[in-house]
């Protein structure tokens, strides 16, 4: 086992144990959840609106200051250690729309790239590395605690075709440039980073953070927990509101997948 970095040797021993022959679920989501997914990424890029007209302008390309070079350093190092038919099925063009075809919940669906599943302990280790050098050290080991959490509803469950820490998928996004646009996306259950550089600038979004449960009480990782501070800023800021703003605040007092996003026009 090459991996010196004791935050992600775990997460490696368990990607190298499982490999390339780990069972994989296919199938799920509700009805006609691939079908839908698909179309919609087949559709012409507008992206996010608030009423279903584009704002034009409103971001521009500008100097940041902030320094990329070890990122694509990094990204360069991770291809460079793909053979090609991994290197086939990993690196995209800058417009490809691989960079939809992602999805949060658990089941194997619209994945693309290598998973860590089947990259070597070098390979696992460069795929570390950029994400080590695009993330903040807090942001890095949120990712890294997310995905021991996949490996806990795994625990919990015996669903190891469903769950694991391993079950991350790493692409890149154009050729890795300091002048012309190129990025990476993470993809896997409850942690998806879309990651696009341009020059010195960085644009990481669409970006997903989740986890179910938020605190491990038993095995691999008991006592881990995320969300924590997110958590109590919520309920801070919630008590902090009157009766009648609760009553416009809270659209729902029990969750379900209707409540969390609303329909606009296209």
């Amino acid at each position: 086992m090459s991996n010196s970095d004791p935050l992600t040797r775990s997460l490696s021993e368990t990607a190298a144990a499982r490999g390339p022959n780990r069972p994989l679920h296919t199938r799920g989501g509700s009805p006609n959840y691939l079908e839908k997914s698909l179309a919609a990424a087949a559709e012409p890029f507008k992206g996010i609106t608030s009423d279903g007209n584009v704002i034009p302008h409103l971001f521009g390309i500008q100097k940041t200051g902030v320094a990329t070079q070890t990122i694509r350093e990094a990204a360069e190092a991770f291809l460079g250690s793909l053979n090609s038919e991994q290197r086939g099925r990993t690196l995209f063009s800058v417009d490809t729309d691989q960079w939809r075809k992602w999805s949060n919940i658990h089941p194997t669906l619209m994945r693309h790239g290598t998973p860590l599943f089947e990259m070597n302990d070098g390979q696992r280790d460069r795929a570390f590395a950029l994400l080590r050098e695009s993330l903040s050290r807090q942001g890095f080991e949120e990712a890294l605690n997310i995905m021991h959490l996949n490996e806990t509803v795994q625990e919990m469950t015996g669903r190891l075709s469903e769950y694991g820490e391993d079950l991350y998928w790493l692409s890149i996004m154009g050729t890795p440039s300091a002048a012309e646009p190129w990025g990476w996306q993470w993809d896997g259950h409850h942690l998806i980073i879309n990651y696009l550089v341009l020059g010195d600038q960085v644009v990481m979004t669409p970006t997903f953070l989740g986890a179910e449960p938020v605190h491990a009480t038993s095995g691999k990782y008991a006592g881990l927990r995320v969300f924590k501070a997110d958590e109590d800023r919520g309920r801070a800021l919630i008590r902090a509101l009157s009766q009648a703003q609760r009553a416009k605040t809270i659209i729902a007092h029990e969750t379900s997948g209707e409540d969390f996003y609303h329909r606009v026009p296209r």
